[in-house]
């Protein structure tokens, strides 16, 4: 069995070698993305499935071109409401949730998601801010969700069973040195759960 997968792995790249000769090769990239879980709890976004979609209202350039980048208590351009619940039932033994996000392919320096420079007329000089959002006390409060720390974990405590995590996504300067210029916006973070 060994001998034929062998063989085979051999015809394969004499195959390629002697197309390469005859033609220019062609080729591109795949991406996959997903997630292996237990279970335990059933988490949401938005009230919707685990995986959801926040929609951003349109930002001028002016005012982003304005911000002066990312800050760790204040959201920046056009603050988009947004939260994720997780529900572990009424008789669990878990008192606190743990949240902190992560993205493979937009991730930054400065904790905030880059624009996908793949999609069809990208706008540039932006990105993308998210804050956790706090409301328990007199005034709201906010703090940066740093994407890709993974010692920036946000944490919230269970009521009969369910967790719920306020966050608004906002535009945010890039950089001072990068010009802001119209385009679409999008990017993407996955967010990691864990219980106590």
């Amino acid at each position: 069995m060994k001998k034929k997968i062998i063989a085979l792995s051999v015809a394969f790249s004499a195959a390629l070698l002697s197309a390469s000769a005859l033609a220019a090769l062609d080729g591109g990239q795949v991406d996959f993305a997903g997630l292996v879980s237990d279970n335990t709890c059933a988490p949401h976004v938005n009230g919707g499935s685990q995986d959801g979609q926040v929609q951003l209202k349109t930002a001028k350039t002016a005012d982003i071109t304005a911000n002066p980048g990312v800050s760790d208590t204040t959201p920046g351009v056009m603050p988009e409401r947004f939260y994720i619940t997780v529900d572990c039932g009424a008789a669990t033994s878990n008192t606190k949730a743990n949240l902190s996000m992560a993205s493979t392919f937009f991730s930054n320096a400065n904790g905030t998601l880059n624009n996908d420079k793949a999609i069809i007329n990208p706008a540039s000089g932006v990105n993308l801010a998210i804050h956790m959002v706090d409301s328990s006390g007199a005034a709201v409060a906010y703090k940066q969700v740093k994407v890709n720390n993974p010692a920036d974990t946000h944490q919230v405590a269970f009521k009969s069973g369910i967790a719920t995590f306020n966050f608004v996504a906002s535009y945010v300067r890039q950089a001072s040195a990068v010009p802001v210029t119209p385009g679409y916006v999008k990017s993407n973070t996955a967010y990691t759960l864990t219980y106590e």
